[in-house]
């Protein structure tokens, strides 16, 4: 079994987004029980608040009251100003309640546009990516969720290049591999509105190569895209892979030449932790 090292990158930004909410969520599969959870506790949560500020509310109207039944004009002149504090006490008890009944709606909202968004998909994606190349043989590395950074703005095809995230990168006896996830339906993918993902994973690829070269020496890098719904179309001699999930393992493992010995291996881990 292959050394996972990070998890996905999307995954760990949508954890952290709900941690409020609650601990224990460690996978996507966690979300939808904790919404129901949610909406179960939702009405109990409002009564029990409601109950609370109603007794706090009615504490107040009896001060209220107690201030007016003084006599005398100077008690009434200090009491006047007592019940003003005891009105707006009333008027912060009435919003506490309202927000905390808008924040359980909100987590609610929240929740519900989170299990059909686009970024959960791509997370569940990346997972389970991960999850497969975890079957790799004990020589592989998976480092997942990996940003490259050059001291200094190199060329790739015209444009400058410096910086690149990548989803997963794979150490193998055969060389590196990058690999970008993709989770799109056909017709996202037909739309053409989004960034080229074969530009991307390109751009990433020559970057992790450069940064290499520099302090390795040339070192064989390889790129694939794999989708998790629908598989898109290489351009024109592209030397981008495109696979499915279940299809990378098969295709890394074709690879058997071994360019990089335990030791090299061990280097280039320790570079990318870095």
């Amino acid at each position: 079994m292959a050394t996972v090292i990070g998890d996905s990158g999307v995954w760990r930004e949508i954890a952290e987004s709900i941690w409020s909410l609650s601990s224990k969520v460690r996978s996507p599969s966690d979300i939808e029980p904790l919404l129901a959870h949610l909406r179960k506790m939702y009405q109990p949560s409002v009564n029990r608040k409601q109950t609370e500020i109603a007794q706090r509310v009615q504490f107040k109207e009896n001060q209220i009251a107690t201030f007016r039944a003084e006599r005398g004009f100077v008690r009434a002149l200090l009491n006047w100003f007592k019940i003003l504090g005891c009105r707006s006490d009333i008027t912060r008890l009435r919003a506490e309640e309202r927000q905390h009944i808008a924040a359980l709606s909100a987590d609610i909202q929240r929740l519900e546009r989170l299990l059909d968004s686009p970024e959960l998909a791509g997370a569940r994606a990346e997972l389970a990516v991960i999850a497969q190349l975890q079957r790799l043989s004990a020589e592989h590395t998976i480092l997942n969720d990996v940003h490259l950074r050059a001291t200094r703005y190199i060329h790739f095809r015209g444009v400058p290049l410096q910086s690149a995230q990548v989803d997963h990168l794979v150490l193998s006896p055969a060389g590196v591999f990058v690999i970008e996830t993709k989770q799109w339906s056909s017709r996202f993918a037909d739309s053409g509105h989004y960034h080229d993902p074969f530009d991307q994973v390109n751009r990433a690829a020559y970057l992790c190569y450069d940064l290499l070269r520099e302090r390795f020496g040339k070192i064989r890098v390889r790129s694939i895209i794999a989708c998790a719904g629908s598989l898109l179309t290489a351009p024109a001699n592209s030397y981008v892979k495109v696979l499915r999930v279940a299809e990378l393992n098969n295709y890394i493992a074709y690879f058997r030449h071994r360019e990089l010995m335990p030791d090299q291996l061990q280097s280039l881990r320790e570079f990318f932790e870095e």
